[in-house]
């Protein structure tokens, strides 16, 4: 009995060091410019599946259809919002239900650290619509949380979405305030398991204006503030519609930003890192486009964006409408209808899915 209790924190010395080492090799690996080995190597079209966040969803349906279809990748939203909207009480169900069911089907997960609860962001902007955490600090606890309890299920993490406009870091942009966001979590999400990517949160399509940076502006400020160290890749929300992604019709134009922000890479001696386009697609709605526009969208945006050799991951938005015949756009860019009847986008898309 003596003799056990003496190898008890031995073994846990070891197994501690062996931790401690591999995360160092890792780092170690990062700074020479390597990324360590990865699923995501081999990842060409992915999908979102934002529906399965909605009420009333049927979540393994939804992910038996990304598998389904061809897709070998997910999307899935983590938000912190919703797992502990009290403080302290953590409810996990929801998310594990996803991530399980996208594990049961084989699919590599891409997890969205996002959307702080209404105790954990300034007083004053409580309602605004997807504040800024408080705390870069106590956000960074929640990704560690979640990289812990996922790291043999989600190999890859997007850091908040879309921080680059006040509609998704409100009040108003900052990469400052961005910048300790990321990398705290950063830090803590390598410590917490070390083969996970970590991915900058993926820039929405804008102008420089008092309240939005454009991608490349933004993604400039991170190199700036936060430092290449602080991330794996790149990502962007590269929307193109009504245009094609290829043929834009304006001066401004995801095309042009895509191929700015490589630009800022590369002077920062990021060339070799992969930009990750983890959403793309177009609203079938009165303000949007019809369904052959929104197929013609996909299958010219996926052409255009896989054929860059820079490019990382390309994410289709979104698998399912969340409520087809809505007037909001948002909830109407799936490859299929709320009731899973298909969109002609959804042949056309299965076309490149391989």
């Amino acid at each position: 009995m003596a003799l056990r209790h003496r190898w008890v924190p031995l073994a846990l010395t070891l197994i501690l060091a062996a931790s401690c080492s591999t995360s160092i090799e890792h780092e170690r690996t990062r700074e020479l410019g390597q990324l360590p080995v990865s699923v995501w190597d081999s990842v060409r079209v992915a999908s979102n599946a934002a529906s399965t966040g909605m009420p009333g969803s049927d979540v393994e349906r939804d992910i038996d259809a990304v598998a389904d279809i061809g897709f070998t990748a997910i999307r899935l939203l983590v938000k912190w919002s919703d797992i502990e909207s009290v403080e302290g009480a953590a409810d996990w169900s929801s998310i594990d239900a996803e991530i399980e069911w996208a594990s049961e089907r084989n699919l590599a997960v891409l997890g969205v650290l996002t959307w702080a609860p209404t105790w954990a962001v300034p007083v004053e902007y409580a309602h605004v619509p997807h504040p800024a955490p408080a705390s870069a600090a106590r956000f960074a606890q929640f990704a560690s949380a979640a990289a812990s309890r996922y790291r043999d299920q989600i190999t890859a993490w997007e850091v908040w979405n879309e921080p680059n406009v006040a509609a998704s870091y409100g009040p108003s942009v900052n990469p400052i305030h961005y910048c300790d966001v990321l990398s705290a979590s950063s830090t803590a999400i390598r410590a917490a398991a070390p083969e996970s990517l970590v991915i900058t949160g993926p820039t929405s399509p804008a102008i420089d204006s008092a309240n939005d940076l454009s991608p490349s502006t933004f993604v400039e400020a991170l190199y700036r503030c936060a430092g290449a160290g602080s991330f794996d890749a790149v990502a962007m929300h590269p929307y193109s519609s009504p245009q094609l992604l290829s043929q834009p019709t304006e001066s401004w134009s995801s095309a042009n930003e895509i191929a700015a922000v490589h630009s800022v890479m590369e002077r920062h001696g990021d060339a070799h890192k992969k930009i990750w386009f983890t959403e793309f697609g177009a609203p079938t709605t009165s303000a949007g486009v019809d369904e052959q526009r929104q197929a013609d969208i996909l299958v010219d945006g996926i052409t255009t964006l896989t054929q860059l050799p820079y490019a990382g991951p390309v994410f289709v938005f979104d698998l399912r409408d969340s409520m087809t015949g809505s007037a909001v756009p948002d909830y109407n860019y799936g490859l299929m209808r709320s009731d899973y009847s298909p969109k002609r986008a959804l042949d056309a898309v299965r076309a490149l899915v391989g």
